[in-house]
């Protein structure tokens, strides 16, 4: 009796993570998605207008003045969200629309700055504000982080498995976290 009950919590804990893998891979991926878009319209323009570049400090300016109203002080970049991951840093609910916005002001003038970065931070802060507001614990927040992780990177470059084991095995290099592999996928 025993066995079928360890059995039993075994299944509904890997059925748990499949719909909250499902339901965060559809949210997380249609943020994703318009993001993408937007960045090619952005990008389009750019190419079309090529007087926006001399606009490029202006943009620098705005995306100062919209960190400077989130008081988001903290360490930014990718860097920020891996520190999520192992439990040392906090993502408040305003680094995804920061990353959002600032990323296509960026792009839209011409500056300097990649899309793979920017989508891990949007899903990892999305996955990760998504945790806390469902009040998970540590290891399952982590996890949620890798899935938003997985799901904006996945969005963006149209790559769902190398995205999945790339947001597993960015969070600690050298330690793949296989107990996420399929709420990622």
């Amino acid at each position: 009796m025993t066995a079928n009950k360890e059995i039993l919590v075994k299944l509904i804990s890997r059925m748990r993570w499949i719909l909250i893998g499902l339901l965060t891979g559809l949210f997380v991926g249609a943020i994703g998605a318009v993001f993408a878009r937007a960045i090619n319209a952005v990008t389009a323009f750019r190419q079309e207008n090529g007087f926006i570049i001399w606009l490029l400090p202006l943009g620098g300016l705005v995306i100062a003045f919209l960190y400077a109203l989130a008081k988001d002080k903290g360490a930014g970049g990718t860097d920020r969200v891996i520190g999520a991951i192992s439990g040392d840093e906090e993502l408040p609910a305003v680094f995804a629309p920061l990353i959002f916005i600032s990323t296509i002001i960026t792009h839209l003038f011409g500056g300097s700055s990649g899309r793979e970065g920017a989508a891990l931070q949007l899903g990892g802060s999305l996955g990760y504000n998504a945790g806390k507001l469902f009040r998970m614990d540590k290891d399952d927040q982590k996890t949620l982080t890798m899935c938003g992780m997985s799901a904006a990177f996945s969005a963006l470059f149209g790559t769902p498995l190398a995205a999945s084991f790339f947001a597993m095995e960015l969070s600690s290099v050298g330690i793949m976290y296989y107990s996420a592999l399929l709420p990622c996928v």
